[in-house]
């Protein structure tokens, strides 16, 4: 054969090979198995936990599947299949960043019994209402629990003589409050972050309870100071506080994630229920009294504000969960002070304590605040004073 021949041929051959290629590309690119579908065409299934805590509760749940046999519905296998769905357990080390809201995936995926009969099964997916530790729900503190219903439908084919699962589709009927869920659609149960098989849980504790919170023996520092305790004190400069003397407060709350002002059977101030507007509450305290606040949750931000007061100025320290006192102070008489803003109440001790100076009016009627520009004043006076008569006395001469 000539070099000739022989180069055309293999550039027939070449030629051959690349439009086969071509042709069998596509239709690799549409293989299912080259890139999965974890929403609409997953043969695995992962759920999903979201954990809402302010203090760090580890926490182990658990899920339940139950088979739907409907003798109605000629669409279902009514075979028993067994459904097994993992545990998700929050540890310390999970709850570290200290971000109140945490997110976990199930290590493994769910996992049935044995395949015995082709055809859909389907199965209601909850969340089982025992936790380890088990959270009896009281004044202090709530385990808030999923309501949320899944539907997983799993699909069982025969291959090359054998079961095996084709596909799982899971639809979410329910929210976490239990109502009818207003999305439609299926969600993706795969193991990355758009998974929606999810579960949402709160554990919420009321602030200043303690570390550990007993409602048959609350913490002295609750006792005295509730979640959160406002005080007001006048410093008259020697002279007796006026008993008349109202200061103005606002407060404002900003709750956890989960959680609202009812969550607690409702916030209250001195004992008595406290209607909030917007989350703020304006209350007025005079000379030794208080505010003390109860019903808030752990991770609460809060926003306290003294309007300023005709000749006072005000000054504060708080303490948050207990630690280090921090100092505020006005930079005036009547200014407003905002003592702390956005601060979280934590387990242990919350105090707001504000001090208002008076502006002593001596009995010569002048305000001491206001001195220094009268005697400015007088000084002037006195010198243009002396210089008009030393202008008189320099003419006469």
């Amino acid at each position: 054969m000539s070099m000739k021949k022989f180069t055309k041929k293999m550039l027939a051959i070449v030629a051959a090979v690349a439009m086969t290629m071509g042709m069998a590309m596509p239709a690799f690119a549409a293989d299912p198995s080259s890139a999965q579908d974890t929403k609409n065409n997953a043969k695995e299934a992962y759920i999903k936990k979201t954990y809402n805590t302010e203090v760090k509760k580890e926490m182990t749940f658990t899920f339940a599947a139950t088979q739907v046999k409907d003798a109605s519905r000629d669409d279902l296998v009514k075979t028993d299949l067994t459904c097994d769905i993992p545990n998700i357990k929050f540890e310390a080390a999970d709850l570290n960043s200290g971000a109140g809201t945490y997110t976990k995936l199930s290590d493994t995926a769910i996992t049935f019994g044995t395949l015995e009969e082709a055809g859909k099964y389907e199965y209601t997916v909850t969340e089982s209402a025992t936790t380890n530790p088990v959270v009896t729900n009281n004044d202090y503190e709530k385990l808030i629990m999923s309501q949320a219903e899944y539907k997983m439908d799993v699909y069982v084919v025969e291959k090359s003589g054998k079961l095996e699962i084709d596909k799982i589709l899971v639809t979410k009927t329910k929210n976490d409050k239990g109502d009818p869920d207003t999305e439609t659609g299926k969600v993706d149960i795969g193991k990355n972050d758009s998974n929606g098989f999810n579960f949402t849980n709160t554990y919420v504790q009321e602030a200043g309870t303690g570390e550990t919170p007993d409602p048959t023996d609350p913490d002295p520092n609750y006792t005295e100071n509730g979640a959160l305790k406002v005080s007001k004190t006048i410093d008259a400069q020697g002279e007796t506080p006026s008993d008349s003397a109202s200061f103005s407060f606002t407060a404002k709350f900003v709750f956890p994630e989960g959680t609202d002002a009812a969550t607690l059977g409702g916030v209250k101030g001195n004992g008595a229920d406290v209607s909030l507007t917007g989350g703020t509450y304006e209350f007025n305290l005079k000379h030794g009294q208080n505010m003390k606040f109860t019903g808030l949750p752990v991770g609460t931000k809060i926003t306290v504000t003294e309007t300023g007061a005709a000749n006072y100025k005000a000054s504060a320290s708080f303490v948050l969960n207990g630690g280090t006192a921090t100092t505020r102070a006005a930079g005036k008489y009547h200014e407003d002070l905002t003592v702390v803003t956005d601060g979280k109440l934590g387990q242990k001790t919350n105090t707001v304590d504000v001090t208002n100076t008076y502006n002593y009016v001596p009995t010569t009627g002048i305000i001491m605040n206001t001195l220094p520009y009268v005697l400015m004043v007088a000084l002037c006076a006195a010198a243009l004073f002396g210089f008009v008569a030393f202008k008189r006395k320099k003419v006469q001469k």
